[in-house]
């Protein structure tokens, strides 16, 4: 007697993990308008209507986000089925971004109130599904379920409503920051309209309601946000218009200087790469406190903030800044690259880049990208940096190594500021708080006194990837200083670090914040216990306060907090 089973389907434990995995590959805080805006985009440009129109509603007080656009819209019959995880109707879809069916997943996870409406010609449905999130954080055994009905009117195109939104950062963002954020970091800001004006054009009804309960509206712009996009004829220059201008035979550096004073220097521009064209735009800004600068007068962010490192920490993205960036059928993707090494590094944190790929892949959670691709960028980067160091760089107002501006009584009196350390086991007069290159100095200061003994450094720095590299006995470390030890997961989300290459983080004061911090990127941190019974003390490197530990990883990371050492 045989009997067959259906050994494949999986069970709710299984499913709860596969959804868990997926939130998990996701770690921007504008993730979900990304899902949520790229879904509108892909169904407007199936649907090629007339005009593309979206409306897009957020809720900081209520945590709550309702978009809806005029695209393709679901099949009635269809809906239930791509609410399911890595569900899609967008697979070799060459118009559309999204393919791989995890989007709306995790958008539906996100929030513990989803409503989806959608219709066609055949006709419309609306799908309810409640405590989603909750769902997803518990162990419960019943199945969560989804209610199907016909919506209150019908609709061509689709409505989706997201309340009880997970707390998340975004709605911390004012009115101007988030408008950044959607034109820079979602498929809202077409990047394709950068260079072709004929791309279709869709209408975005933007309304916002901020913490303190301050609504705005506006028509958003369908176009990325170029930093110089705003700027007069007289504060920005065409690169190739400067290298004809500077190759008349009659023109003095005097003359060339006089071109470029004051102004963003841009370029548009594309490479071939294998048959397959990869887009670029460019700027360079003659000093780079411009980047601040213009964001203050746009209101993406005050003196004050710009001087608050948390601040800088958790909302410096929705702000201008130099960097390398990709997007992809138009959609930017929010993705830095690392930029490649060159000489006159310093000259970087002028320049911002932006590929245009239409052949790019990214990871699930939009967290990196392929190593094999990130090294075409960094290689036609390096290309576009050798044009401006060869073309404009001694010719810019302001030398990048030397700020005509800085002012060293006044730097002195700020440091005078700074809260006294008052230990006597260091030579430093200044708390190290925030200051890496400090705490850095502390470090090797202890290494040369024996209070940390037994870490042979061999170089620091090398090939500007980890900060130190050492020796243990016979076991070789690379170590990496911090001024908070939070500040290691940056490098994280970029993968341009990884927890498997690091053996020691040295950093300053571990608190609550640190813990939290790694918490919510499912990294555990533990104090190390200095008890002479503790069976792995002679397996842990030498004055490691904490570790860090993330599961599916054997090795931990040990932690070295510097304030620790000095009040033992």
């Amino acid at each position: 007697m045989s009997e067959l089973f259906d050994f494949l389907k999986p069970g709710l434990r299984e499913i709860r993990k596969s959804i868990n995995d997926i939130e998990d590959s996701y770690n921007n805080d504008w993730d979900i308008l990304a899902e949520l805006c790229q879904n509108s985009v892909d169904a407007i440009r199936k649907k090629n209507p007339p005009k593309g129109l979206i409306s897009l509603e957020i809720d900081s007080i209520n945590r709550s986000i309702i978009i809806q656009d005029n695209g393709i819209g679901i099949n009635p019959e269809r809906l239930p089925i791509l609410l399911a995880p890595f569900s899609t109707d967008k697979e070799n879809d060459e118009t559309s971004i999204g393919e791989k069916g995890v989007g709306l997943t995790f958008v539906l996870f996100s929030c513990n109130d989803f409503k989806i409406t959608s219709g066609t010609d055949i006709g419309s449905k609306t799908a309810l599904i409640n405590d989603a999130h909750s769902w997803k954080n518990s162990t419960s055994n019943n199945s969560l379920q989804l209610t199907l009905k016909d919506p209150d009117t019908s609709l061509d195109g689709t409505r989706v409503e997201l309340k009880k939104i997970k707390e998340c950062p975004i709605f911390k963002l004012s009115f101007e920051q988030l408008q950044y954020v959607l034109r820079t970091k979602t498929a809202l800001g077409n990047a394709n309209h950068l260079w072709d004006d004929n791309e279709l054009q869709i209408e975005i009804m933007l309304k916002h309601k901020n913490l303190n309960g301050q609504e705005n509206n506006c028509v958003l712009s369908n176009k990325y946000w170029m930093v110089y996009e705003s700027l007069d004829k007289h504060s920005k220059i065409d690169l190739d218009d400067f290298i004809e201008f500077a190759n008349d035979a009659n023109r003095t550096d005097q003359d060339k200087r006089r071109k470029l004073k004051d102004k963003v220097i841009y370029k548009k521009g594309e490479f071939n790469h294998s048959g397959r064209t990869i887009k670029y735009i460019t700027c360079f800004v003659p000093k780079r406190k411009v980047w601040d600068d213009l964001s203050m007068e746009f209101n993406l962010c005050t003196q004050e903030n710009l001087d608050d490192g948390d601040w800088m920490d958790e909302l410096g993205y929705a702000k201008f800044s130099s960097g390398i960036f990709t997007s992809v059928k138009g959609m930017p993707t929010g993705i830095s690259i690392e930029h490649p090494t060159t000489g006159y590094a310093g000259y970087w944190s002028n320049i911002f880049i932006l590929f245009e790929d239409q052949h790019l892949k990214f990871d699930i959670g939009r967290k990196s990208i392929h190593g094999m691709i990130s090294r075409i960028y960094k290689q036609y980067s390096k290309e576009i940096f050798n044009e401006y160091l060869k073309y404009i760089t001694k010719y810019v107002s302001g030398e990048v190594t030397n700020n005509s501006e800085w002012d060293k009584e006044e730097i002195f009196a700020e440091i005078d500021k700074l809260i006294d350390l008052k230990n006597s086991k260091s030579e430093f007069i200044k708390s190290p708080r925030d200051q890496e290159a400090s705490v850095s100095g502390i470090f090797y200061e202890c290494i040369g006194n024996g209070i940390i003994k037994d870490i042979k450094p061999l170089v620091s720095g090398y090939r500007n990837k980890y900060d130190l590299y050492a020796k243990w006995g016979n076991k070789k470390l690379v170590i990496e200083i911090k001024a908070r030890l939070k500040n290691i997961l940056r490098d994280f989300n970029d993968e341009q670090k990884l927890f498997d290459e690091i053996d020691v983080i040295v950093c300053w004061n571990v608190g609550e914040e640190d813990e939290q911090a790694m918490a919510n990127k499912g990294i555990n941190l533990e104090v190390i216990s200095k008890s002479s019974l503790s069976s792995t003390n002679n397996k842990q490197i030498p004055n490691s306060t904490h570790e860090l530990i993330l599961s599916g990883f054997t090795k931990p990371i040990y932690v070295i907090d510097m304030k620790m050492i000095l009040d033992e």
